[in-house]
């Protein structure tokens, strides 16, 4: 007969087992109680079975069609702001520059013209100056709202000084000129230097910061979206996998939801590629036929109205000061060249070929070769002592003389201008009409996309359960 043992654990049980063989080991927790261990699984265990592997490949395509979506509308919202930047602000103040460069030489050819013998009672002088004048108040208001660096809002507190000092030299001088007192010539001479050495070249100054921010925001607003693009391309690639695994996993072919979701990620590149390509293409337009072409008429425009001033300055001085004259054939040379043919409306002429601009080009050339043949009747009559004859060459409207070929000549410049601008001002705006709802297209298209998507997969993994 076996003794049975009374003491010590039953058989088949370790003291620390609490169980029967092969079960798993308990451990005793708080208080004596025992509890039962569970082991747990690690984050890449998931990638062990099907449905793991499913649940990891959908954030990963959730989270490149987040990424691409959102960098397609961050992309289309910067590049909006930037064409809202060239024609709004940036491009105000480069008009304003122009407008008050313009403003300030008209000005002073006008007051500059109304010196000359017979012309201080000419209405026309006194009102092409006075209009000149308030252009040019009108232009430095708008600079002072549109400065946004120190040193513009400096060199505008500069202007908006000198601008009042100006117009007080000019009716010293015509009080002056009343009298018949040679102190207002000094007075004149003193007013359009004043203008030329210094409110031109600060007007000069703010023009070109002004066009460099331009350039700056135009180049950003029509630059290619890379990192749109690239991420929207690793999306379409990612959901093109996964559609490949699924279909080899499952004998499905067709996925729905994600073929939804590529179709939707689809179209938003493809409208993001036209919308990009559409604004890139008018701003170029409106940077070739607009702003590049408007900031060198503008330029030619301002040395036409400055030899027309140091024509009548000239006669002034009654040869007593040749400078002028220097600064005359300068200011024709810089527009026609000595050939007639090249100059600042000879380059446009060549680089340009909007028809509506190359016409009034033309006639802007053909006016200045004119004047310069009539300018020179006006010296040798002015040099062989026929001064009152020289006058009415130099201010005569008739065929051949040199007035009618300077106001022909401004003609043809102004027009030329309101065309380059208008050219940009349209462009510009349909810039920004291609870029219209993107933002909120491509935000729907990205919701939508990850909505397909996450259907899609659900549908799948749900068959595993």
């Amino acid at each position: 007969m076996t003794a049975v043992p009374t003491t010590g654990a039953p058989q088949g049980l370790s003291p620390s087992s609490g169980g029967p063989p092969g079960s798993p080991p308990q451990q005793r927790g708080g208080g004596g109680q025992l509890r039962r261990y569970r082991p747990t699984k690690s984050p890449l265990a998931l990638m062990a079975h099907t449905p793991g592997r499913m649940t990891v490949g959908l954030v990963l395509v959730l989270v490149s069609l987040l990424l691409a979506g959102a960098s397609a509308v961050w992309d289309s919202s910067t590049r909006t702001e930037l064409i809202d930047e060239a024609s709004g602000q940036r491009g105000r103040m480069s008009v304003a520059a122009f407008d008050m460069y313009r403003a300030l030489s008209d000005a002073d050819a006008a007051i500059t013209g109304a010196f000359l013998p017979g012309q201080s009672a000419k209405s026309d002088l006194r009102d092409a100056y006075e209009a000149g004048i308030s252009r040019a108040s009108a232009a430095v208001t708008v600079l002072a709202d549109e400065a946004t660096s120190k040193r513009q809002v400096e060199q505008v507190a500069e202007l908006s000084a000198m601008l009042p000092a100006y117009t007080g030299l000019v009716e010293t001088a015509r009080s002056y000129h009343r009298q018949g007192m040679p102190l207002g010539i000094a007075y004149l001479r003193d007013a359009s230097s004043l203008v030329r050495e210094q409110m031109l070249p600060i007007t000069q100054q703010l023009q070109s910061s002004s066009m460099e921010e331009l350039t700056v925001a135009k180049d950003g607003a029509a630059g290619f979206p890379w990192v749109a693009a690239l991420l929207g391309v690793i999306a379409l690639g990612g959901l093109g996998y996964v559609q490949y695994r699924l279909a080899k996993r499952t004998n499905r072919v067709l996925n729905i939801g994600l073929g939804s979701a590529t179709a939707a990620l689809l179209v938003s590149l493809l409208w993001m590629l036209v919308s990009w390509a559409s604004a890139a293409g008018h701003l170029t337009a409106g940077d070739e036929n607009g702003t590049r072409p408007l900031a060198i008429l503008s330029q030619a425009h301002i040395s036409a109205q400055q030899a027309r001033s140091d024509e009548a300055l000239t006669l002034i001085a009654q040869g007593t000061d040749t400078d002028f004259e220097a600064d005359f054939v300068e200011k024709l040379d810089e527009l026609i060249g000595e050939d007639g043919k090249s100059g600042s409306l000879g380059e446009v002429r060549a680089a340009f070929t909007d028809t509506e601009l190359s016409q009034h080009i033309d006639a802007a050339i053909e006016a200045a070769t004119q004047w310069r043949e009539a300018h020179t009747s006006v010296r040798e009559l002015d040099d062989n002592g026929h001064y009152d004859e020289a006058v009415e060459a130099a201010i005569g409207v008739e065929a051949g003389q040199a007035g009618a070929a300077f106001a022909a000549l401004n003609d043809a410049l102004t027009k030329a201008n309101d065309i380059a601008a208008e050219r940009f001002t349209t462009e510009t705006a349909a810039a920004g009409s291609a870029l219209t709802a993107t933002g909120i297209g491509f935000s729907v298209l990205a919701l939508g996309a990850m909505a397909a998507a996450l259907t899609g997969f659900t549908r799948r993994i749900s068959e595993y359960r």
